[in-house]
C-alpha cells in the first residue's frame, strides 16, 4: 500500500510546478510535447517497496502515460499507439518504452537544470 507522504516544502512546492513546465517526460520522449509546449502533467510519486520515496522523487507524466485516462473520448487503442503504454494500464510496456520511474526521474532531473538555468 501506498503510504501517505508528509506536506511540501516550498522547494518541493517549486519543484512541482517547475514539473509542470517540463510536462509530460513520455510525451517529450514521443515527441508529443516539448520546450515551450508541454503536455500537462500529473505529478507521479514513484514508489518502492509499496511506498512513496518522498516529494523529491517525483516525475510528470499526463494523464494517460499517469492514470491511463483518455482524452476527448478516444478509444484507449488509439491513444496507446498514437501516444504510448499507460504505466497505469500496462507498467512491464511502460518500462519497456520509457526505461524504469528511476530512469526517468534522472531525465527530468536533467531537464529541471537546464530549465532553472534558462531562467537564471
Amino acid at each position: 500500500m501506498v503510504g501517505k507522504t508528509k506536506a511540501a516544502t516550498k522547494a518541493q512546492q517549486r519543484r512541482f510546478a517547475d514539473l509542470q513546465m517540463v510536462g509530460c517526460i513520455c510525451c517529450r520522449l514521443e515527441g508529443i510535447a516539448g520546450d515551450g509546449h508541454p503536455e500537462p502533467a500529473d505529478i507521479h510519486h514513484i514508489t518502492m517497496g509499496g511506498r512513496r520515496l518522498g516529494h523529491d522523487y517525483t516525475i510528470p507524466l499526463c494523464p494517460w502515460h499517469h492514470r491511463g485516462v483518455g482524452v476527448a473520448g478516444l478509444p484507449d487503442s488509439v491513444l496507446e499507439a498514437s501516444k504510448g503504454p499507460s504505466l497505469a494500464r500496462s507498467k512491464r510496456a511502460f518500462v519497456a518504452r520509457y526505461g524504469t520511474e528511476m530512469q526517468l526521474l534522472r531525465m527530468t532531473n536533467g531537464h529541471l537544470e537546464r530549465l532553472r538555468r534558462a531562467v537564471a
